[in-house]
């Protein structure tokens, strides 16, 4: 009778047991299969929601869905590290929060991917999402790079690379060197001294060289000795220092225009008597044709040569050749979708077809794929209007190969430091601060936002 009733109490405690476990997988596929029905994605501007919309076929933007997925888009602009600031918050709280509402997929630019690729923090690995070397072999190795973290596993991938060119304005070459050819005007800018040659006849024909103070910035910092920390030390490595003094000495000689970049000034430039400027197929797709048109699209006006600067301008080498941004999709820790974040960057990253496309038309995308650019850098029929029909894949691609790699200099506070370096030297080009002040205005705004490096600091 014990032993009847033992076994009948065993019987009824392991099927409490069964309807419990029952219940938890229940409840875990409803969970589950909820937030499987949502993709939340972090930006900083409508430029990844436009790359989604045109080359990820299952996205509906007017929905904003794909399939029975929503897409949740949050978009923090990147003024004042803002963009950072949103991102780091939400990712804090990933583990306190519903399903439905952590980040799935988020991206990170040059200036500050290693913060979220480093280490298993923020990120799964590529290897997590059943993405593989094998689907990366046609990728730009630096992009690779800057995504592994310390033991060397990829932690976020690009759809684009960023080698940088010399935009120049071919009726001045014209009419300073007889020839507006790309090779040509490279061979009168191909390293510093020329350059500097260059700019007294663009002088001498009433024009300026640069359109602001930070226009070779990119130039200079993509060949650096170090990066910004040599341990947890603050340092200015000697290629920042020579853009310094060259800064300085162009804008006394007012070789240069007295703008910030991006502001009012900046952009109006594009119109006047500027003979170049510098970056990458981002910034002449994204910024650089817009700016040129004296009469803007939303007003009626067009794509051609006679608006504005339109069709004035051709790219070659710069005097040294140079990286600036660059885009990292990553796949936030926690997300329950990772085949779908698998399959988005399956297509936009490793798919030839999708890189075909991107490179199709009248815009200008550097994509990550070595074999697609090649192709397109070899096509003597490839014609881009704004750039008087030149084709710029082979200068792009040439610097692609000739760009040293930037990925050892990377640190995880690249982006507050470009930027508080710039303001900080704004009043020592102007003649308003020493150059012992300007250092020291630079360091205090660092440590005003990174306590952790403050007193650990000093100059080449």
């Amino acid at each position: 009778m014990d032993n009847q009733f033992q076994k009948s109490n065993l019987i009824i405690v392991l099927l409490m047991l069964a309807f419990a476990a029952c219940g938890l997988l229940v409840q875990y596929m409803q969970e589950r299969a909820a937030g499987s029905q949502v993709l939340n994605i972090y930006c900083w501007d409508e430029t990844f929601p436009a790359l989604l919309a045109e080359y990820y076929p299952a996205y509906d933007p007017e929905t904003q869905r794909i399939g029975p997925v929503q897409v949740n888009w949050f978009i923090a602009p990147e003024i004042g590290n803002g963009y950072q600031m949103e991102l780091d918050k939400a990712l804090s709280q990933q583990d306190s929060v519903e399903q439905t509402a952590r980040i799935d997929l988020f991206l990170a630019e040059a200036d500050y991917v290693r913060k979220y690729t480093g280490s298993d923090k923020y990120t799964l690995s590529l290897a997590e999402l059943g993405i593989g070397e094998d689907d990366l072999r046609e990728q730009f190795p630096y992009t690779l790079q800057a995504a592994r973290d310390g033991d060397g596993i990829l932690r976020g991938i690009a759809w684009q690379s960023t080698p940088g060119v010399m935009l120049y304005r071919r009726d001045m070459a014209l009419e300073i060197l007889g020839t507006d050819d790309p090779a040509a005007v490279h061979a009168a800018t191909k390293d510093w001294q020329a350059f500097e040659e260059l700019a007294g006849k663009v002088q001498e024909i009433g024009g300026t060289m640069l359109a602001g103070y930070e226009d070779t910035y990119r130039l200079f910092s993509s060949n650096r000795q170090h990066g910004w920390l040599q341990g947890e030390e603050i340092t200015l490595a000697p290629a920042l220092q020579q853009w310094v003094e060259q800064t300085r000495r162009f804008a006394e000689q007012k070789k240069l225009l007295p703008n910030r970049m991006w502001t009012s000034g900046w952009s109006e430039a594009v119109h006047g008597r500027t003979f170049c400027y510098f970056g990458p197929a981002w910034l002449i797709n994204e910024a650089f044709m817009r700016l040129s048109l004296r009469t803007p699209l939303d007003q009626g006006g067009r794509l051609e040569k006679g608006n504005g600067t339109y069709g004035l301008w051709g790219v070659c080498e710069a005097p040294q050749p140079f990286f600036w941004g660059g885009s990292w999709l990553c796949a936030a820790k926690g997300t329950d979708n990772r085949e779908l974040i698998a399959d988005i960057m399956r297509t936009l990253c490793c798919s030839d077809a999708t890189a075909w496309a991107m490179t199709s038309g009248q815009q200008i995308h550097f994509v990550n794929n070595q074999q697609i650019m090649a192709k397109r850098a070899a096509d003597p029929s490839l014609s881009v209007p704004f750039l008087a029909g030149q084709n710029p894949y082979p200068v792009m691609l040439r610097t692609a190969y000739d760009m040293p790699d930037p990925t050892w200099q990377m640190t995880p506070y690249d982006q507050g430091m470009h930027h508080s370096f710039h303001s900080a030297c704004i009043p020592y080009f102007q003649g308003q601060a020493s150059w012992s002040l300007t250092w020291q205005r630079f360091l205090a705004t660092v440590w005003s936002k990174h306590p952790e490096l403050q007193d650990k600091s000093f100059v080449e």
